[in-house]
């Protein structure tokens, strides 16, 4: 739980300092995965690049440390709805998907019943 915390708030100084991944791991001289493993929780920044990485998100190798501390009480609860919200997206993207589908399928289904149609008008006219 603790790389995700320190992730998160790399992902929330990253944003507020209009940073993009690739934009910060240019200035430290990293991968953009490399980034995008420590907001994720998946790796930490490694300890020789941390104070470039504080100077340029605007604060300490402490207070990245820090985020699993008692001065981040609300923070849990932020991720948590953060991670509620990413799950409803991951949904509504599905549901689309099939919407998209079904459109596809009726789409196909009214090109069949036009050419019906239209091979039905011209056996009845001669």
């Amino acid at each position: 739980m603790f790389n995700k915390k320190v992730g998160a708030y790399i992902t929330i100084l990253r944003k507020a300092n209009k940073y993009t991944q690739q934009g910060l791991a240019e200035n430290l001289g990293v991968s953009h995965q490399a980034v995008s493993n420590w907001e994720r929780g998946e790796s930490m920044p490694d300890i020789a690049i941390l104070p470039k990485l504080a100077v340029l998100l605007g604060t300490t190798t402490d207070n990245i440390l820090s985020a699993d501390n008692e001065d981040f009480r609300g923070f849990d609860e932020i991720l948590d709805n953060v991670n509620i919200i990413k799950r409803r997206n991951r949904k509504k993207n599905k549901d689309k998907d099939k919407d998209a589908e079904i459109l596809g399928y009726l789409n196909d289904v009214a090109k069949k019943l036009n050419e019906i149609i239209i091979n039905f008008n011209k056996d009845t006219e001669e």
